[in-house]
């Protein structure tokens, strides 16, 4: 894929002040004219009327999903739209499909769902498709039947750049791959890339697989049985989500491994949440993949406004976070995507090459530096007491 390493020209929303967790589908509603900034559809989010849109998540429980959460809530304000949900699946696959087939029967006009797995929808795409309403799915590629758009940023390119990073500071010993669900698109996308990466551009270090099923205990009980049986010999730790870093922060500490020491041990981790933005600023974590929570937001519900009124997209139009809108298969599905692109952050914007590149994407880029404020972290960070507030 073409990837731009900057989100040029996107706005930072200011973020909402109350987080919508609701777990019950009764209705969030606002009067509110106007749209959101999109590219290639902004006609069709304008306020010609309220649509009904319903949302349908599998987590609210981590600091990127309860923002996501606030912006999309802002955005539905902005939009017009009125949302049902959202419900939350808590990691259960059939009632998600359940919840799906409730919401269209509440009559959601169209409805925006982070998959369980990328192959857990089948049986809420042909409800929904029965009743002529069409899915947006959200950060999850699907490859069980067709929907109207994916919003989802790379996550080979995920799993690329933490290797460059890793692979430019570590030439021997051990690296602690906290790998997330791997029947889900996104663990599964940011480990092959990872491991594929580290082999052909690192191979004198040894790449320890740890599978934790996006389970922030296990990923620090992995993390500690490798510090207590590599010791200083355990170079990095690229953990796949943000959140299991405030356990493995002080864990590091406490073995002498963290900043300052003399053998501190590397932390890279993925979401780009206001605390992840803190650590990277004070040393605790070396990088983390910005994951712009306010344009999944935002495009998701673009885009399922426009399924909701009927607008016909197909690849090469003008997409909102990347270039073009483009096709992205699955498991022999096809289906159109917005792949919105991630920034990689590091304390000081850098240049980070590889010999060996995965899956054609770019062997070079640069980094973006942890102060640039159109970050969507520190953005929402700044709005909710600061950065380090939650770290």
């Amino acid at each position: 894929m073409s990837v731009r390493r900057r989100l040029a020209g996107t706005a930072v929303l200011a973020a909402a002040g109350l987080l919508a967790a609701a777990c019950s589908s009764s209705g969030t509603s606002s009067a509110g004219g106007g749209s959101a900034a999109s590219s290639g559809s902004a006609a069709s989010s304008s306020a010609s009327g309220q649509v009904t849109i319903g949302v349908d998540l599998t987590y609210n429980n981590t600091a990127f999903w309860s923002a996501y959460i606030s912006y999309e809530t802002q955005d539905a304000q902005q939009m017009h739209v009125k949302l049902l949900g959202p419900l939350l699946s808590a990691a259960s696959a059939s009632l998600q499909n359940q919840q799906i087939e409730q919401l269209v029967n509440e009559g959601a006009q169209a409805i925006v769902v982070n998959p369980e797995t990328a192959t857990s929808l089948g049986p809420a795409i042909s409800y929904a498709t029965a009743h002529h309403v069409q899915l947006v799915s959200v950060d999850t590629i699907v490859g069980v039947g067709k929907v109207y758009l994916v919003v989802r940023a790379s996550n080979t390119l995920y799993g690329q750049d933490a290797c460059a990073y890793i692979s430019s500071k570590v030439k021997s010993g051990y690296v602690l791959d906290l790998e997330g669900d791997l029947t889900s698109s996104n663990g599964a996308d940011r480990t092959d890339a990872f491991d594929s990466c580290m082999a052909a551009n690192d191979p004198a270090v040894k790449v320890l697989k740890d599978p934790t099923v996006w389970t922030d205990a296990t990923a620090v009980t992995d993390a500690q049985n490798a510090v207590n049986a590599y010791g200083s010999q355990l170079k990095a730790i690229y953990s796949q989500w943000s959140s299991p870093d405030t356990g493995i922060i002080p864990l590091l500490k406490s073995k002498n491994l963290g900043p300052g020491s003399a053998n501190p041990v590397i932390l890279v981790s993925d979401d780009g949440v206001p605390f992840e933005m803190c650590d990277i600023g004070n040393g605790s974590v070396s990088a983390s993949q910005s994951q712009p929570a306010n344009l999944y937001a935002q495009y998701a519900l673009t885009y399922a406004v426009d399924a909701a009124k009927g607008v016909k997209l197909a690849a090469g139009q003008p997409g909102g976070g990347a270039p073009a809108l483009q096709n992205v298969s699955y498991q022999g599905d096809t289906n159109l995507a917005d792949p919105i692109v991630a920034p990689f952050v590091t304390k000081a914007a850098t240049t980070l090459s590889l010999t060996s590149p995965v899956d054609g994407l770019p062997a070079s880029f640069t980094t973006t530096a942890v102060s640039d404020q159109t970050l969507w972290g520190n953005a929402y960070g700044q709005s909710h007491g600061g950065v380090c507030a939650s770290s």
